[in-house]
């Protein structure tokens, strides 16, 4: 039994505090034993940074080497993500920001166009939610994101990811009144499960760990990179013999969106369609196939 002065901070008067695996759980949406979810992450900072720090006592702050790279990735890098995909015939989840509608809409109405789900970051990439003093600006955020991209890219946004993501005690309650139906804020799990937010039910797909982002696979190098992800794979699709597992790999435009990095991500998705059982599922197909089975039974 939890704590009486925990259970705020960990919200586990929203979030299960041992998430199970149902009884019913015996294969994903097919009858794969492999759900990847592959989750392209198209942001933006209204300022800009990147690890390499500002030349010591600069006047001018503004750092026009990291706006290149978030420049490159909406420019060139989700276009080029958008062709592998479409290669291997599979559908991904977009995490985006509402600037990203407001300054590349192609990009997004790229994204709708070729059938991927297209979900909201929050409005700046630069303003992670631990930074908004009230809960009225964290859900001006997300309110300012929903519209922006609901309007290029013409559809309902029903996904949603902090920045970070490192919610607050506050985002599970924003995400329920928007009518989310599912979060990636969580790592914390192996399968999905339901969050009851007085009353409305949302579903965490679940983010990467144990698994891997671009970030952590880049100063491996590439042949390294793509080592470890399919060794990850592979860890998981072996247990996934006893029961079902979930992977997935988040990649920043601006990081995979390169030539090489975008050919590793080439590479991994043969891999794993190369094994009978795996399959590939946008968030809103997990988080749908959940609801169905679990209806309302909110641990």
């Amino acid at each position: 039994m939890a704590f009486p002065d925990l259970v705020a901070p960990y919200q586990w008067n929203f979030r299960p505090q041992r998430p199970r695996r149902p009884a019913w759980f015996t294969e994903w949406p097919g009858g794969a034993r492999m759900a990847v979810t592959l989750i392209l992450l198209h942001e933006w900072e209204s300022t800009p940074t990147i690890a390499r720090p500002m030349p010591q006592g600069a006047h001018h702050t503004f750092d026009s080497l990291a706006l290149g790279g978030r420049e490159y990735g909406a420019r060139f890098g989700v276009w080029r993500l958008l062709d592998v995909l479409d290669r291997h015939q599979i559908k991904a989840t977009v995490v985006t920001s509402g600037l990203v509608a407001e300054l590349f809409p192609e990009s997004v109405r790229e994204v709708k166009t070729r059938g991927h789900e297209v979900a909201t970051h929050g409005w700046d990439q630069a303003m992670h939610p631990p930074v908004f003093k009230t809960k009225d600006d964290e859900r001006n955020s997300v309110v300012k994101s929903v519209a922006a991209l609901e309007r290029v890219a013409q559809q309902r946004i029903v996904g949603y990811m902090s920045p970070g993501p490192r919610p607050t005690p506050n985002t599970l309650e924003i995400c329920a009144e928007q009518g989310f139906i599912w979060t990636a804020d969580y790592s914390d799990s192996d399968v999905p499960y339901l969050i009851d937010v007085n009353g409305k039910t949302i579903v965490s797909v679940g983010y990467v760990m144990p698994n891997y982002t671009d970030n952590d696979l880049v100063p491996l190098g590439l042949e390294a990179g793509l080592k470890q992800l399919q060794l990850a794979f592979d860890a998981s699709y072996e247990e996934s013999r006893r029961h079902p597992m979930k992977f997935c790999y988040a990649c920043h435009v601006h990081v995979s969106g390169r030539s090489g990095m975008s050919k590793l991500l080439d590479h991994f998705i043969g891999y794993v369609q190369g094994h009978d059982g795996a399959r590939f599922y946008p968030c809103i197909d997990i988080a749908n196939y959940w609801l169905e089975k679990e209806g309302s039974k909110v641990p």
